[in-house]
């Protein structure tokens, strides 16, 4: 995977307060970088993954990824939740049919929520990104995704990711 993108990813988001979670990978399957932001209000984690392929099932495959993001940044269900942000990378993901509003979250379970998805595609050097909905503080934190995102790869046209 071109991992170009991660010094810039880590440093615009290090501005606010997100730190990398060392040995992600081993924690993680496909996961490349994984970076957490914890205060006492709010509990917010990125996360970027390479699969080897394009996943069969996107949402299954996310929901084992929110899964797997939410325990190894700490949570506490009910009570101090996590919002992921998900960076998929891979050849063709931003233009094989991957919906990425059709996989984040409708509503706010107070457990474990996937707030944005970026389709990163290494191929074509593009991306596509989709938000839930309106996210105060975490607006901000997409916002400076795409930014980062923007310096290295172009956003689809139409996408508003940009």
């Amino acid at each position: 995977m071109n991992q170009d993108f991660f010094p810039d990813l880590i440093q615009t988001m290090a501005g606010y307060g997100f730190r990398e979670v060392p040995e992600c990978a081993r924690a993680i399957p496909d996961a490349q970088l994984l970076l957490k932001r914890q205060t006492w209000n709010t509990n917010r984690a990125i996360v970027v993954v390479s699969p080897g392929q394009v996943p069969a099932d996107v949402r299954a495959y996310l929901k084992q990824l929110r899964k797997q993001v939410a325990f190894r940044c700490g949570f506490f269900p009910f009570f101090w939740g996590i919002g992921i942000q998900v960076v998929l990378v891979g050849a063709g993901v931003a233009g094989g049919g991957i919906d990425p509003a059709q996989h984040v979250a409708r509503w706010d379970n107070q457990w474990a929520i996937i707030q944005s998805v970026f389709l990163v595609d290494s191929a074509s050097r593009t991306y596509s990104s989709a938000r839930t909905w309106g996210q105060f503080v975490t607006g901000a934190f997409q916002d400076a995704i795409s930014l980062a995102l923007s310096r290295h790869f172009q956003p689809n046209a139409g996408d508003g990711s940009g």
